[in-house]
């Protein structure tokens, strides 16, 4: 322990205690919130930090929230805890007691039933992390009845208006897979959260699988998210673009483009007839669109005439090591060196023998 003295108001203490170096029993807990306001603790784990905000509740200390939560540098961590009913009690009374307090729930078990009573407190929380399997528990919580309806708004505050389902940003190793499928409830349940949001949302499907009525779900909030998806994900997206009358066909493009925003990669996908269909739907009514990767594709002639009509609108275009020959290199030629629009076109790794066109032009990467 070392004796500090802070100038904060808040955290006016004596003595720091770093609980690295220190191993406290579980029946000292009550002496230490009786002296909270004179310790500063440091490095605490999660199950320490549940044996405090459990004490304190259990002798109605709320005035000893302000000193926990000065320690923990108001962020609250109970990451990979077990919780039961009197753990969530406790954290429903710590969460009462302050406002503006990070929330970590990574991995973390909730007893069904509790989690409704947390989702209310919500509100002063700025900050919220949790895994994707509690992130789907929250959405379904605040779509079960009325009274929930408004939390939907305050849980994507605290998410930073970020529904993140994929596994690469906080990867539970207790998992075997790595992958998850969402039902097309799940999905309705997202769609209904993101289209009472008032703000753009950011919405993460890497490592996902999605039953294809749910993919139909999502397309009624692709025009309010910001779309990030694996490229088996995108291609099924892309599979229902021309689906439905022609006006259906044209929104979900719109909507499409518009979540991808300025890059579309589906590099190392094979693309057949009816993908390029799709794609050229969405390339036709690309407003924003920059960049689009097509390298590794399988992409033929006969597949790229489909979209010829629409790379005019491409900034930086890559179709190498695909099976183009001179025929469809020489359109790509004229439509490049007609359109200032266009920066780059790599077409390296092709069948194209004519080369000598593309030399006054270095716009064009060919060797």
């Amino acid at each position: 322990m070392t004796k500090t003295h802070s100038p904060s108001s808040q955290c006016q203490t004596t003595v720091t205690a770093d609980f690295r170096k220190i191993n406290i029993k579980q029946q000292h807990i009550k002496e230490l919130v009786s002296v909270l306001d004179r310790v500063q603790l440091r490095r605490l784990s999660s199950s320490f930090v549940l044996l405090i905000i459990r004490e304190i509740y259990e002798t109605g200390s709320a005035h000893c929230v302000p000193s926990v939560l000065c320690s923990v540098k108001n962020c609250i961590n109970l990451n990979s805890r077990e919780l039961d009913s009197v753990h969530c009690a406790a954290l429903r009374f710590t969460l009462q007691h302050c406002t503006a307090v990070s929330l970590s729930l990574l991995w973390t078990s909730i007893p069904e039933g509790e989690l409704e009573s947390i989702v209310p407190l919500l509100s002063h929380v700025s900050h919220l992390s949790v895994d994707r399997l509690l992130l789907l528990r929250l959405l379904h919580c605040c779509s079960v009845s009325e009274l929930q309806q408004g939390a939907a708004a305050v849980l994507l505050s605290t998410l930073q208006h970020r529904l993140d389902f994929s596994c690469s940003s906080a990867l539970d190793l207790t998992e075997h897979t790595q992958t998850h499928t969402l039902s097309s409830e799940d999905c309705r349940v997202i769609s209904m959260t993101i289209q009472r949001a008032q703000t753009p949302t950011q919405l993460i499907l890497q490592d996902c699988e999605i039953e294809e009525t749910g993919v139909e779900q999502l397309f009624t909030i692709l025009h309010k998210v910001t779309l990030h998806c694996s490229k088996a994900l995108l291609l099924q997206f892309l599979s229902l673009v021309p689906v439905g009358t022609e006006l259906d066909c044209v929104r979900r493009a719109v909507a499409l483009c518009l979540a991808l925003g300025e890059e579309l990669d589906l590099s190392q996908t094979q693309l057949d007839l009816q993908a390029c269909r799709s794609l050229a739907l969405v390339l036709e009514h690309s407003e924003g669109l920059t960049e689009l990767d097509l390298s590794h594709c399988q992409l033929t002639d006969h597949c790229l005439e489909l979209l010829l009509p629409h790379l005019h609108k491409i900034n930086v275009l890559d179709l190498s090591d695909n099976y183009i020959t001179d025929v469809s290199a020489k359109r790509i030629y004229d439509i490049g060196s007609t359109n200032s629009n266009i920066q780059t076109v790599r077409l390296f790794s092709n069948r194209i023998t004519e080369r000598l066109r593309f030399l006054s032009d270095q716009r064009f990467e060919i060797w």
